[in-house]
């Protein structure tokens, strides 16, 4: 569970990586790193999630949605997820009714990262 950069088609990509998140307090635990990397920088982002094999819980959910309002609007420039089935993906459906940088689902990494840098 961690966030960092990576360079992909010449572009900036904040990669915020769920995918070892075994708990309700782990996701949360990245979210918050999410929120201070917002806070700290005044650049737009670009920012792919790996949600794969994350279970889904409601808290993360609500708080993800408070953040997206006030933190995450103002600097996505664009943002991408993976890892989205089942429930996940009415979670998600949820999320993007809330916010205005919507969080487009893709299969593969390689995917979601070509949409990101279009």
């Amino acid at each position: 569970m961690s966030i960092s950069y990576i360079h992909y088609g010449g572009k900036k990509i904040l990669l915020i990586d769920y995918t070892n998140c075994k708990t309700a307090e782990d996701t949360l635990n990245v979210l918050e790193m999410v929120k201070d990397e917002y806070l700290k920088t005044s650049e737009t982002i670009i920012a792919l999630n790996d949600f794969t094999g994350v279970v889904p819980n409601n808290d993360f959910m609500e708080i993800a949605k408070k953040y997206g309002k006030l933190y995450f609007d103002s600097k996505t420039l664009k943002t991408a997820c993976i890892g989205i089935t089942g429930i996940k993906k009415i979670l998600l459906s949820a999320y993007n009714l809330t916010v205005k940088s919507k969080q487009v689902p893709f299969d593969t990494k390689e995917e979601a990262l070509n949409f990101l840098i279009k």
